[in-house]
């Protein structure tokens, strides 16, 4: 029998959890014609999320919505040519129509190729020389604006760790062509990586400043996860109790890589019905897993940033000034401050009201498991 669960890709269908609030909000966003960003941590499914919203539009035949991912992008060259791709395919199925288009809007009127990818898709390209790499970026930005003008529908662009675009200096480019794009372009901006996120959309000296509606994709509830997790055990002959799903909860924090994973875990586990021992015997065997990624990330802290660290996590992250505690630790209020803010700013953790917490919900258990 199948297991019901997955977890490491992109989910849909059966597999997708709830999200229909963030949905019915971002689709009245893009109705609205607003910029948007979305920040979300890693492997709380905002790309999942963002691919469901981008399926809806695509389906209501009123947008033509393009995904663009730049987490492997290492030039602009490459940015180039990635993003004329992703427009291209989403202009039109026919090669010969998407192509009569482009040579019709673009001013460089570069030579532009159709190819087979590795997976039989077709791939669209474009070659130009040095001297027209910015014409060409420029066009290449503009390219939903003129498709929207020229075939009066709406558009809709979605940038999945567009925080990545620190690194190229396009930031005021990409904010010069986007402002003007008006409603006929709708931008839908994500990134996992909140400290970068917010230097670039809160710094007032930064292109991005106050140019986007914010929204932050948060955890999904209990009351979701529970009918969720229980209807997968149910169809498939199996029992799991809602306290075992709320310690399930609590382990992950309802971050649905993790819950889906964990669940995964347990399910493999289980003959009829499960007990606290499996869902234990499945989050050791989740840690051992990250072991190496998670040691990367300690490795990386300085001595009093792994003491913090420690402590966090010892003190779930609450009255983390309060005397009495903070003076096990050896550190003083001055240097936890300076920890805090460099662990916030590696991502590592992060201040929700009035606790912090590691990013990471898993990592927490992991440092329980092998640091404490």
């Amino acid at each position: 029998m199948r297991n019901p669960f997955y977890y490491g890709n992109e989910v849909s269908g059966d597999d997708f959890c709830d999200r229909e609030q963030e949905l019915h909000e971002l689709t009245g966003d893009v109705r609205s014609g607003l910029n948007v960003l979305l920040y979300a941590p890693r492997r709380i499914g905002k790309t999942s999320l963002l691919r469901k919203l981008q399926r809806e539009l695509v389906q209501s035949d009123e947008y033509v919505a393009v995904f663009f991912d730049f987490f492997s992008v290492s030039s602009v060259d490459e940015f180039i040519q990635g993003y004329f791709n992703a427009v291209a395919k989403s202009f039109d199925t026919v090669p010969e129509r998407v192509m009569n288009l482009l040579k019709s809007v673009l001013k460089v009127r570069p030579n532009i190729q159709v190819t087979l990818g590795q997976s039989g898709e077709l791939m669209y390209g474009m070659s130009f020389s040095r001297k027209e790499r910015t014409a060409s970026l420029e066009d290449v930005l503009n390219l939903p604006h003129v498709f929207a003008q020229a075939k009066k529908r709406r558009v809709v662009v979605i940038f999945d760790e567009f925080q990545e675009i620190e690194q190229f200096d396009l930031e005021k480019k990409f904010r010069s062509i986007v402002q003007t794009h008006g409603r006929d372009v709708c931008y839908l901006f994500s990134g996992s990586k909140k400290s970068i996120l917010q230097r670039m959309f809160h710094d007032s000296s930064r292109a991005f400043y106050r140019s986007v509606k914010h929204l932050r994709i948060g955890e999904i509830s209990l009351d979701q996860w529970t009918g969720f997790v229980q209807t997968k055990f149910a169809r498939t002959g199996k029992e799991i109790a809602p306290d075992l799903i709320r310690r399930a909860f609590t382990i992950t924090r309802g971050f649905p890589y993790y819950m889906q994973q964990l669940m995964f875990e347990v399910w493999d586990r289980t003959d009829a019905q499960v007990d606290e021992s499996i869902i234990e015997d499945a989050v050791r065997l989740m840690c051992e897993r990250e072991y190496d990624l998670y040691s990367l990330v300690w490795s990386d802290l300085t001595p009093n940033q792994k003491k913090t660290l420690k402590y966090i996590v010892r003190s779930d992250g609450r009255n983390l000034y309060a005397n009495d505690q903070l003076g096990e630790t050896g550190l003083t209020a001055s240097t936890l401050k300076s920890t805090l803010d460099g662990l916030m700013k590696k991502d590592v953790c992060e201040r929700t009201d009035d606790q912090y917490l590691l990013v990471d919900p898993l990592m927490r258990h992991w440092v329980e498991r092998y640091m404490a």
